[in-house]
């Protein structure tokens, strides 16, 4: 049997996306009448996972066959629903692909810690190059450049951990009944991790040199297998849009000039301090209290996150006010929503990791988890440093200094690398790859 996903059409009516389960072959495996289905063939990876086309023409079922727990067909032929608005209905009934997304980031992030464990236990033993014959040569792990290559990986590794634990919780709380909110946060980070998890795979198998090409380091099958965790459970440029705009409009307003009006009302009250000039000693101050400050990096991300939203509506109003529709208006501010969804992302998953940090009592750690989530806000300030220095966020001293301080904490971090890759919880049997054993 399929479970397919398809329009329910109900009196001439479209009553949006449903469920229903539809048998595909008999008791001897033959297909059904009306039914053909055929292979996709060999792929980039994962090929043990049975990916195929399916094709329905005239094929009836019973209607016990709806999954009917959000809308049914009553008896008398016609359509019941107790979700009343078709928007909140159709994510509703979509609700299931969240679970799915969660589980395609998850795969992808450990995807990266595999490889981040074997490329940093290669660079814990490997030695080259020296200007002496007398001393042993240098490990890799203790080149600056080296250093700075995997270790904010590393942290980014554990942001997003605590991050995907803490939405797993949120979307198995039966208690919450609209997922709606759940929804515009995982298609964010979904993208985010999952484009994280194949871009440092690559990096790790750069900093293993020839060794990481090898098959029997299993960084090449993770190459294939964990690419298609982009576009699998939607494809990541779509989901950042969705995820704008969940931001936009909380899911609540139709995107016409009536509901833009009433949500730029709502964004001028809360962004008016915000969005002010900001004073130059703020822009250019650069001790390290205030650049390892978490109050500094929370603030940085809401502003880019607040600013973002602000001017998108903006846009998106100016647009509908000449008069064009806003399906339209949405087509010319669309890397503007990929900016702001992923922006959103950041400051979820940052945010997500240091409530985290304030529930840790063991004096031994907490330090190391701080430093961890300072070097993953501090690193995607710096990667993000041309928008805010566009927008006077930050001056030309203190976005030096935030790359100086990125730097110190990779070398900081480097006594800790071999814990914090164990810390990963790979099972010893299953980490096979030669040079990192």
């Amino acid at each position: 049997m399929a479970s397919v996903f398809a329009q329910l059409i109900v009196d001439g009516k479209n009553e949006g996306v449903h469920a229903i389960l539809v048998p595909l072959r008999n008791e001897k495996h033959e297909l059904l009448p009306g039914i053909r289905v055929e292979d996709n063939g060999y792929k980039l990876g994962l090929n043990g996972v049975d990916n195929g086309k399916i094709w329905f023409n005239q094929v009836s079922v019973p209607k016990v066959n709806l999954l009917n727990k959000y809308g049914t067909i009553l008896a008398n032929g016609s359509y019941y629903s107790e979700i009343k608005n078709p928007n909140k209905r159709f994510f509703t009934m979509l609700g299931t692909l969240v679970g799915g997304r969660i589980c395609v980031a998850r795969a992808g992030l450990g995807g990266a810690k595999f490889a981040l464990t074997v490329a940093i236990k290669h660079a814990l033993k490997r030695r080259q190059f020296n200007d002496s014959v007398k001393v042993q040569e240098d490990l890799l792990m203790d080149y600056p450049s080296h250093q700075l290559r995997l270790t904010p990986l590393v942290a980014s590794a554990y942001v997003y951990h605590v991050t995907l634990d803490h939405m797993m919780a949120l979307y198995c709380d039966d208690s919450q009944e609209d997922k709606r909110q759940v929804e515009t946060q995982v298609a964010g980070l979904k993208s985010i991790i999952t484009w994280y998890a194949n871009d440092t795979i690559q990096e790790c198998r750069e900093a293993c040199g020839g060794k990481g090409y090898l098959l029997e380091n299993r960084i090449a099958d993770l190459k294939g297998d964990v690419d298609i965790f982009t576009t699998f459970e939607g494809d990541n440029n779509v989901l950042l849009q969705l995820a704008a705009k969940g931001v936009l409009s909380d899911f609540k307003a139709e995107f016409n000039s009536a509901g833009f009006s009433s949500v730029l009302k709502i964004l001028s009250s809360q962004l008016s301090d915000k969005l002010a000039t900001i004073n130059p000693l703020y822009t250019n101050k650069v001790d390290k209290d205030h650049l390892y400050n978490p109050k500094f990096h929370v603030h940085a991300f809401e502003h880019r996150t607040r600013r973002l939203t602000y001017t998108l509506a903006m846009r998106i109003r100016s647009y509908i006010k000449k008069g064009m529709p806003s399906y339209q208006a949405f087509l010319k501010v669309q890397t503007h929503l990929m900016k702001l969804g992923k922006a959103y992302s950041v400051e979820l998953a940052y945010k997500s990791f240091i409530a985290h940090n304030t529930h840790l009592e063991d004096s031994a750690y907490k330090p190391l988890f701080e430093k961890l989530g300072t070097l993953y806000a501090l690193n995607e300030i710096r990667n993000d440093a041309s928008w805010y220095l566009e927008q006077g966020y930050l001056g030309s001293n203190k976005s030096k200094a935030i790359r100086q301080r990125v730097e110190r904490l990779c070398t900081e971090l480097r006594p800790h690398l071999n814990e914090l890759v164990d810390g990963f919880g790979i099972p010893e049997h299953c980490l096979t790859a030669p040079i990192a054993n």
